[in-house]
């Protein structure tokens, strides 16, 4: 495995993104952090991170969670490469160029996200 530990966060989809920054800050202890917006809020606390997403359309099973893996953005192309020989797939890159991130699929088809930080 080598000693490649990136940093990550648990990505919630929902609905109401107060009513779950207020549930999950009081049952985990976390604080939101400044960074968050209205659409997407990172809460933070001593022991991990969880991150809460507006949901476009409604939440199914399939696409309740995702994880979302942090790199520099110099390193983003690498890390792309090292989760593709890991046998993840390209989805699609994003269209915002203020937010650059890349969404693959692992082998049984579950969304996650390669960020930079």
């Amino acid at each position: 495995m080598g000693d490649h530990s990136p940093h990550w966060s648990m990505v919630i989809n929902c609905a109401d993104l107060d009513r779950m920054t207020e549930f999950w800050c009081g049952v985990l202890g976390l604080e939101v952090h400044p960074r968050s917006g209205e659409t997407f809020r990172v809460l933070r606390g001593t022991h991990g991170n969880v991150a809460l997403q507006l949901a476009d359309d409604p939440v199914t099973y399939r696409h309740q969670m995702h994880v979302d893996v942090y790199c520099a953005a110099a390193n983003r192309d690498s890390e792309c490469r090292r989760v593709l020989d890991l046998g993840a797939t390209h989805v699609r890159d994003s269209d915002d160029p203020d937010d650059a991130f890349v969404v693959f699929a692992d082998p049984e088809g579950n969304l996650f996200c390669v960020c930079p930080l």
